[in-house]
């Protein structure tokens, strides 16, 4: 009896183990076909893309071409005529539903592909509107896109048109080679952004049923380098700010009215004067009341990353930082507040010529970046109210306030939102992406959360010296094409990955 038993155990075991073998050999044997149909299909799309740049070069070049300022009421229908121009590329790509959707500004874009029933919804979100220019700057023309040493010159070309078409680009990929996408997706495009997006969470509102999905993602957004990837996961806020200084109905001869007429140039000096300490922090009352102070675990953030300051310094050709040094460069951009003169105009600034004149007015632009538990409304009432309070007998002073705040907001970096996309980074560019903060401001996305309940986490490819907002703002060739794999990577990935979840 116990050798039977013994003889029957070791048949068991024996049979068991060669089922665990089988079991592992169907399932490593899977992988390796999975692998093989992934890498297959990769192969495929960049096939495709690199077939196509020289017509989507073309094609990115007709967009940037096309000036839609959004904070210059008189480049409305150039923002409209952007509008029309993405529509018109949806549809040809074979979107289920493209249009321009009206807003109390610029129209959103809204497009969508639908055939993937039982599928998860991607919405995409990005902004076609652009910063002004100053074309002397400039060494080419901002509105006629110029390529040069792989790099596509002109306003937008970065921030964020760039951004639009790469993911654009990657559903005409996906859809031409397999007559589908893996998920559905919606996009959504907006006009106001670079205003502070005032009518976006109104917009999204009013569409809320329209632009149901179960993932987010923000196109308006960057890499680390063109090597090394990264994830965004804390952005500020921002608000805005002109002001005026009145001295006279009329600027006055310097020789004959000098030393006993204000002179508006000179108040507006002092007074931007008073709005810091020796020391660089804003010295307006109140400004830092409501301010958190830096976590552990966002010095931690810092650590990590490989800050170099002679890398911005040459971006930018500057020869020095500034700021607190009671905090590390990274600290001052990433989770402190500033008050910023972003503009400035008094007196005669022709580029030849010089004018013996004492100004009659004059006018400065504030930004303030914000961060965590401050309040735009209650910033710009401090500013107010300290400028009030140091503008002298024989100056009147008058205010334009901006039609929206972008609010500071914090990404989870725990979540399998996070997880699919630093997955995808980590597969093309070979190493874990950084978790980043970015001192910039992308409003839209707190209410994309608020409104709708998701995350938009970024999937961008600007990179920091492509000089946005600035002159001679360019983007990358090869991030356009990296960035249209990733793309199509990170969709079938998702799907792969939530199907899992099903199962």
């Amino acid at each position: 009896m116990t050798i039977s038993k013994s003889f029957a155990l070791s048949i068991f075991v024996s049979l068991s183990l060669l089922v665990y073998t089988s079991s592992i050999a169907q399932d490593t044997n899977a992988k390796i076909v999975k692998k093989e149909k992934v890498n297959s299909s990769l192969t495929s799309y960049e096939k495709y893309i690199d077939e196509q740049m020289d017509a989507h070069l073309e094609e990115f070049i007709q967009l940037v071409s096309i000036p839609g300022i959004s904070s210059i009421a008189s480049h409305n229908p150039d923002a409209a005529r952007t509008a029309t121009w993405i529509v018109n590329k949806l549809k040809a790509i074979g979107m289920t539903t493209a249009m321009a959707i009206p807003t109390e500004g610029n129209p959103v874009v809204y497009g969508s592909w639908d055939k993937a029933p039982g599928k998860p919804t991607v919405l995409i979100y990005g902004h076609y509107d652009v910063q002004p220019v100053k074309e002397s700057e400039w060494d080419s023309p901002p509105f006629s896109p110029v390529l040069k040493d792989g790099k596509i010159f002109g306003r937008g070309a970065s921030d964020d048109k760039g951004g639009i078409m790469t993911s654009i680009w990657a559903m005409e990929t996906m859809l031409h080679n397999d007559g589908k996408l893996p998920v559905n997706v919606k996009y959504m495009f907006e006009g106001n952004e670079e205003v502070g997006s005032p009518y976006f969470k109104n917009f999204l509102e009013k569409n809320k049923d329209l632009l149901k999905a179960d993932f987010a993602l923000n196109a308006d957004d960057g890499q680390y380098d063109e090597n090394t990837p990264a994830i965004t996961v804390s952005l500020r806020g921002a608000v805005q700010l002109e002001f005026s200084i009145k001295t006279a109905d009329t600027d006055a001869h310097s020789g004959e009215f000098g030393g006993k007429t204000p002179n508006s140039a000179v108040i507006l000096s002092q007074i931007i004067s008073s709005f810091y300490d020796k020391a660089g922090n804003v010295a307006v009352e109140g400004f830092y009341d409501k301010v958190v102070p830096v976590s552990a675990q966002q010095k931690e953030m810092i650590k990590r990353i490989p800050y170099d300051p002679a890398t911005d310094m040459k971006i930018l050709g500057t020869t020095a930082e500034v700021g607190d040094n009671a905090y590390s460069p990274l600290e001052r951009v990433w989770y402190r507040p500033t008050l910023e003169i972003v503009g400035m105009q008094s007196g005669y600034t022709a580029a030849e010529g010089h004018s013996n004149i004492i100004p009659g007015n004059a006018m400065a632009r504030i930004t303030c970046r914000l961060v965590k538990n401050q309040d735009g409304k209650e910033i710009i009432d401090l500013i107010v109210k300290h400028i009030n309070k140091n503008c002298p007998v024989g100056a009147t002073v008058t205010y334009k306030f901006s039609n929206g705040y972008a609010r500071p907001f914090t990404l989870p970096a725990d979540t399998k939102e996070y997880r699919y996309i630093s997955e995808v980074l980590s597969k093309i560019y070979g190493k874990e992406p950084y978790q980043y903060a970015s001192g910039g401001s992308v409003g839209a996305i707190l209410s994309v959360k608020e409104v709708l309940g998701l995350y938009a986490y970024p999937l961008g490819f600007e990179l920091s010296d492509e000089k946005w907002h600035a002159a001679n703002e360019f983007f990358r060739v090869s991030s356009m094409r990296k960035g249209q794999l990733i793309y199509c990577l990170y969709l079938q990935h998702l799907s792969e990955e939530e199907s899992k979840l099903k199962k």
